[in-house]
């Protein structure tokens, strides 16, 4: 049989390149677009057209908050430790938010510390001894505010919260919007005082001071925020300090546990949570009352499960061991084990270790560094708290129980985590995309992949000529 010849197809003369997507249909493509900062960076490298597109708030950045319905993207979450605040990478395509240079200590046994980080933006301190710092870590923009008045140096931490005065539910940038920062801190010892004030982004100027006959200082730790009031622990674990914004107030009341490593943080049904580790489990606390002489009485929520979390191993046989023991409250038994299991760390330790104890044994299943499981900070939305194991990070939800890991770090005692949309206006030019990998313990936890170039797609609005994916020459 005779081979056919091969097939030649040829072009009308009349065939055309097909058409450019309009204006339109390039927006709506855009909005169907997951929120985390590795796809918007892909789409702004794609044309000067989509660039633009992204880059606009009027056109894209409101209706896209407005339109994605889930939760604000976690990008990451800040931690503090003796060298200065660092930035942990949870998202994918994150990055250029490590911590500005006013946050590294100047070698001068100075160290910076970091408040509070809450849409957007992060409260901190800046380097002189008497500011603080708003920064925002997509913008670059940093506001130093000066300490209110009253203020000691050197009288221990303060308590701070930022405040955002966006309207979230109209699609707002948050980034562009005002806020406002409260700050709690020792005033004169002669009488013992605690004060606050609230600065605000709009006056650039603080505003009356409230007082409070007792002097506390401050868990580093996230505050809680619930309508117009403010929630921080109170070094010493038994007292939880309140600032309510109405009143302009100051007020303590007393914990329902006196254990370390408990956070207090908003429940999704209006009430401040206050949760923690008991033994080998998570208890979780609501408050109901507050007194005038400072009693509180709390109801208990739930009980998590680490299991999943943690290398395999039974805490059966202490249980065994133990059964001498007449007690059958369930809460005797795990103070117990925590008591068994805890280590000896050393008190209101924030410094990381450099070389944690491990455990070495023929099965590598059983090779962890040890340490003892904590709650290190909270999320809002989902209701979640942040747990860390052995095994690293995990975002664990308090009504569903289910649990996300979300690094494999192990090195925090407390975090804030870093949620936004990467669609603010005047943000950090988007660089080659990244991706996260779990693998490198490096400080930054990140992968770097080839640059995106004109091989990917051709420029819609300038056909044979290459793209940037830096955006050089291009309007921002």
């Amino acid at each position: 049989m005779a081979e056919l010849p091969p097939v030649q197809i040829v072009a009308a003369k009349d065939d055309v390149p097909p058409p450019y997507l309009t204006d339109n249909v390039v927006h709506n493509l855009l909005l169907c677009l997951a929120p985390e900062p590795a796809y918007l960076a892909v789409a702004t490298a794609v044309s000067t057209k989509w660039r633009s597109v992204v880059h606009s708030e009027a056109c894209f950045g409101r209706r896209f908050r407005l339109d994605y319905d889930g939760p604000t993207p976690l990008l990451g979450f800040f931690s503090n430790n003796a060298a200065g605040p660092f930035f942990t990478a949870t998202g994918a395509g994150v990055v250029g938010l490590a911590p500005p240079e006013e946050a590294v200590s100047a070698g001068d046994g100075s160290v910076q510390h970091i408040y509070d980080a809450r849409h957007g933006r992060v409260l901190m301190d800046g380097r002189e001894d008497k500011e603080l710092l708003v920064w925002d870590p997509l913008s670059r923009r940093k506001d130093f505010i000066p300490m209110p008045p009253g203020y000691f140096v050197g009288e221990g931490y303060g308590g701070g919260a930022l405040i955002c005065e966006a309207d979230h539910d109209a699609g707002d940038d948050c980034h562009a919007a005002p806020y406002r920062v409260v700050f709690v801190y020792c005033g004169s010892d002669r009488p013992p005082t605690t004060m606050a004030s609230v600065y605000s982004s709009r006056t650039n100027t603080w505003g009356p001071v409230a007082t409070m006959d007792a002097r506390v200082t401050f868990e580093l730790k996230q505050p809680a925020v619930l309508d117009y009031t403010v929630y921080w622990l109170v070094n010493g674990r038994t007292q939880i300090i309140e600032f309510e914004f109405d009143t302009n107030s100051l007020a303590l009341f007393r914990t329902p546990v006196d254990l370390p490593d408990f956070v207090v943080f908003p429940m999704e049904d209006g009430q401040l949570g206050y949760t923690g580790m008991m033994g080998p489990i998570i208890r979780v606390f609501a408050i109901e009352d507050i007194y005038e002489d400072g009693d509180a009485t709390w109801t208990k929520v739930t009980t998590l499960h680490l299991d999943a979390m943690r290398p395999s191993q039974s805490y059966q046989q202490v249980l065994d061991s133990d059964t001498d023991s007449d007690s059958d409250d369930e809460e005797e038994v795990v103070l117990l084990l925590a008591h068994q299991f805890g280590p000896k760390a050393k008190k209101d330790s924030k410094i990381i270790p450099s070389h944690p104890p491990t455990i070495k044994s023929d099965n590598d299943e059983y090779n962890h560094v040890v340490i003892r499981p904590r709650v290190i900070g909270f999320i809002e939305d989902p209701n979640s708290i942040l747990v860390r194991t052995e095994l690293g990070v995990f975002m664990v939800d308090i009504e569903s129980n289910e649990y996300e890991q979300l690094s494999q770090r192990i090195y925090f005692t407390t975090v804030y985590p870093y949620e936004s949309f990467y669609t603010t206006v005047g943000k950090a030019n988007f660089n080659d995309p990244v991706l996260i990998d779990h693998e490198n313990n490096d400080e930054q936890g990140l992968q770097q992949l080839e640059p995106l170039n004109d091989t990917i797609l051709p420029d819609q609005e300038n056909i044979g000529g290459g793209i940037s994916a830096s955006g050089d020459g291009d309007e921002q």
